[in-house]
């Protein structure tokens, strides 16, 4: 902050200030959901590495028949598929022949959108360098398909220790699995996924929203219907009991906790949900109601 500290001015001993402040702040605390912060933060952020700092972060997406560079996880083969139109194996263009032209974009789109809603994050869409999967630096989140191997959806690497002094080649990529079945699940939060003939389907801008907040630091939360409540078997950090198969497009008082200690709030302010802006709305009547009825001292007059 600059300049000079501004002076709490206590108010008249008879003003039922600080009983009305000491209540407010327990209604917070006891109101706020998820105030037992639970995320994991991954190493690192983009930009300055100082956390509570904004950045600008640039995505695109990874041009189809990129391989994999030696340092993937080994399990993964292939092209990248994403954006080939190849129906079978782009999961971009089976998304757009379900669900329209320009679905899969849109869905990706508004996965970006919740998370610059709730940090100080600008995302930039940017053309891709050219390169394989992991094989260069820019844009910071490269996005592409390929065959995993293993039961994963997709997957999001975190962001290097500093990427204005040690960029990281893999840091901030983002892939999908080409052989898993992907939708945009119709309902609202917290509604169940269909499966096709029980078979599992993701829903998109679920896992995007997930996979982003991993190339953007976050780890995985023990919040079970966290944003970022993982799905990996032995790991320490997945509890094991995320409610899963559901649409998950909202982020959780955690997930936001999280975010924010790395980038910070966003420049403009979330809208509050109704009962913190019916909280504050109280509050500030009760505070002018105090004012009112106080006491007064009477001018001296000579």
């Amino acid at each position: 902050m600059n300049g000079s500290t501004p002076r709490l001015r206590l108010p008249h001993r008879r003003t039922p200030y600080g009983a009305l402040l000491l209540a407010s702040a327990l209604w917070l605390l006891l109101l706020a959901p998820g105030s037992g912060l639970a995320f994991t933060l991954l190493f690192g952020k983009w930009d300055d590495p100082t956390p509570g700092t904004p950045a600008v972060v640039t995505w695109g997406f990874i041009a189809p028949g990129a391989g994999i560079a030696p340092i993937a996880p080994v399990a993964w083969s292939g092209t990248n598929t994403l954006g080939s139109g190849d129906p079978l194996l782009d999961p971009r263009a089976r998304i757009d022949a379900v669900h329209g032209a320009g679905a899969f974009d849109a869905a990706l789109e508004r996965a970006f959108a919740t998370w610059a809603a709730a940090t100080n994050v600008t995302f930039v869409r940017v053309a891709d360098s050219a390169g394989d999967f992991a094989g260069v630096t820019s844009p910071d989140i490269r996005i592409g398909a390929w065959a995993f191997g293993d039961p994963a959806a997709g997957a999001g690497f975190g962001p290097p220790g500093n990427d204005l002094l040690f960029p990281d080649a893999l840091a901030g990529d983002l892939a999908l699995d080409h052989e898993d079945l992907f939708t945009i699940a119709v309902g609202g939060e917290g509604d169940a996924i269909p499966r096709l003939a029980g078979a599992i389907l993701n829903d998109l801008e679920s896992l995007m929203l997930h996979e982003i907040g991993h190339t953007l630091g976050l780890g995985h939360s023990d919040v079970v219907d966290g944003v970022m409540c993982g799905f990996i078997p032995g790991d320490p950090f997945d509890p094991g009991d995320c409610v899963g198969e559901v649409i998950r497009r909202q982020l959780r008082a955690d997930d936001v906790a999280g975010i924010r200690a790395l980038y910070g709030a966003p420049a403009t302010p979330v809208p509050m949900s109704s009962p913190f802006a019916l909280g504050l709305l109280a509050l500030a009547l009760a505070c002018f109601a105090a004012q009112r009825i106080a006491p007064r001292r009477r001018r001296r007059t000579g």
